[in-house]
């Protein structure tokens, strides 16, 4: 009896912090890996190759030295964790001490072209990282 007490408060102390515990995942587009666009040789691949794989580019720009193409996508991850839930049952104020991480910005693949179509090069734009957690008790 005693052992089977003590089970159940270790097991309502594990989990009773996860009731407070929010993470969501976002893609906007679908996030392309150096993986996914291995395929593309400079001076070898033409845009057609490109959108066939790929698909048709966010957005075509003029430059000096032909098209840049550029492939827009979001994969935003959002997690918070509210320590003040745990004192609801005991207090008549809801207290929020939350810590939480969260990074909106997008990233982008860019191809560059010749006037011919003919890619001359290609490189991924990532945002920098934001530190793991930023503590806000208000």
């Amino acid at each position: 009896m005693y052992k089977s007490v003590i089970f159940w408060l270790v097991a309502a102390v594990v989990c009773l912090p996860s009731f407070g515990c929010n993470v969501v995942r976002v893609s906007l587009n679908t996030p392309l890996t150096p993986e996914d666009v291995a395929f593309i040789v400079p001076g070898d691949t033409t845009l057609t190759d490109v959108v066939t794989k790929l698909g048709v580019p966010d957005a075509l720009t003029d430059s000096e030295t032909g098209i840049l193409a550029t492939y827009r996508f979001i994969d935003l991850k959002y997690s918070r964790v509210n320590f003040g839930w745990l004192a609801k049952p005991w207090t008549p104020v809801d207290p929020d001490l939350i810590f939480s991480r969260t990074g909106l910005a997008v990233d982008a693949f860019q191809v560059a072209f010749d006037p011919d179509w003919v890619v001359q090069h290609h490189a991924f734009q990532r945002r920098l990282s934001m530190p793991p957690f930023y503590p806000n008790p208000f």
